[in-house]
């Protein structure tokens, strides 16, 4: 920390991170993934699903860009909430136009670096630009991280529900406790979607649980810190519990991006001939969300089987399913990396 505790000492150094070998294993594990996975398709289907690819409608499949973009500026105006309701004066937090960019260059560092080190890279740029202190501003942002994972897994069990109660019944009906058992790597997609639905709704709890129990006893571990460290933890940890104020507005904001995110994956499904219906387009953007979570990759490259899977699931031929997944990684990272660079190479802010 510096002087003031308040930034780390350094730039993050994200040039080397991705230059470096556990992003290189990282990138190797993602196409290892999609490699196995593509390879034990059928032939007949890989070939229909490019064709599918190839005949897409460029403008559906540019509006899908273009809804998908719009989530950018509305996460800016919910962290911008987030700024004011942790304390920040007005005058020093950034337009939302320079938090987009900010948000959009961290999403892009996570899109090329595993283990989410954008949101480290986030709180970096903010100190940079405005003047707030780093630990403050992370604490707006792991605010912001718990707010996306609450709304995240309710909307998704409520969508699973209602887009695959009949394949949710049969996986109860064989016995939850077998499933459970079989754990991820079974072989049964049903009892695959049920577990991630029961770790995902577990998550949430522990997550709501563990804000309030540090709300109420955070001040606690501040006993246990080195002195140097007591004031970057307050700074820390009073940003993240006062975060949640307006929470009304909060929770309108984030529904909205989601739902911007989610039109997308529609538009995406129009392009391709398919008129989705609304449960499944929920959860599959959701579930796209869910997966770049997963630290493992960058931006979960390589889970992509989970998505034509769910959609599989769904009852959509397979080389729609791939199809559909395809174009719409496309948008949701492809276009982050191309256009993350470019921003990166360009902007003010990295320099």
């Amino acid at each position: 920390m510096t002087a003031e505790g308040s930034a780390p000492p350094e730039r993050p150094a994200l040039g080397r991170r991705v230059a470096s070998r556990r992003t290189a294993l990282s990138f190797l594990l993602g196409f290892a993934l999609i490699g196995l996975f593509l390879s034990r398709q059928d032939p007949a289907t890989l070939s229909a699903s490019w064709a599918l690819v190839k005949g897409a409608s460029p403008v559906l499949y540019v509006a899908a860009v273009a809804v998908y973009y719009t989530a950018f500026p509305v996460r800016a105006a919910r962290w911008r909430i987030l700024l004011r309701n942790s304390g920040e004066p007005a005058e020093r937090i950034p337009r939302v136009r320079d938090l987009a960019e900010i948000i959009y260059l961290s999403w892009f560092a996570n899109s090329v670096v595993p283990a989410k080190l954008g949101d480290v890279y986030r709180g970096w740029l903010l100190r940079r630009t405005s003047g707030v202190s780093w630990s403050h501003g992370m604490g707006t942002i792991v605010a912001e991280r718990l707010l996306d994972a609450i709304v995240l897994v309710t909307l998704m069990l409520a969508a699973a529900v209602l887009a695959y109660g009949d394949v949710l019944g049969d996986a109860l009906g064989a016995g939850a406790g077998r499933c459970v058992r079989d754990g991820l790597h079974g072989t049964d997609l049903s009892c695959v979607l049920l577990d991630l639905l029961l770790l995902g709704g577990l998550v949430a709890l522990l997550l709501l649980v563990g804000l309030l129990l540090f709300a109420r006893h955070g001040p606690l571990l501040a006993r246990l810190l080195p002195a140097a460290a007591v004031a970057v933890y307050a700074r820390f940890s009073g940003a993240l519990v006062l975060s949640f104020g307006r929470f009304g507005r909060l929770l309108a904001l984030s529904a909205l991006a989601w739902a911007a995110e989610g039109a997308a994956f529609w538009f995406v499904g129009l392009a391709l001939g398919y008129a989705l219906p609304l449960p499944l387009v929920i959860f599959f953007s959701l579930l796209q969300a869910f997966i770049t979570v997963i630290p493992l990759t960058p931006g979960g490259l390589g889970f992509e089987v989970l998505l034509a899977g769910a959609l599989a699931l769904h009852g959509l031929d397979p080389a729609a399913a791939l199809a559909m997944t395809a174009l719409y990684r496309t948008i949701s990272y492809l276009s982050l990396v191309v256009g993350g660079a470019v921003v990166y190479a360009l902007s003010a802010k990295t320099r």
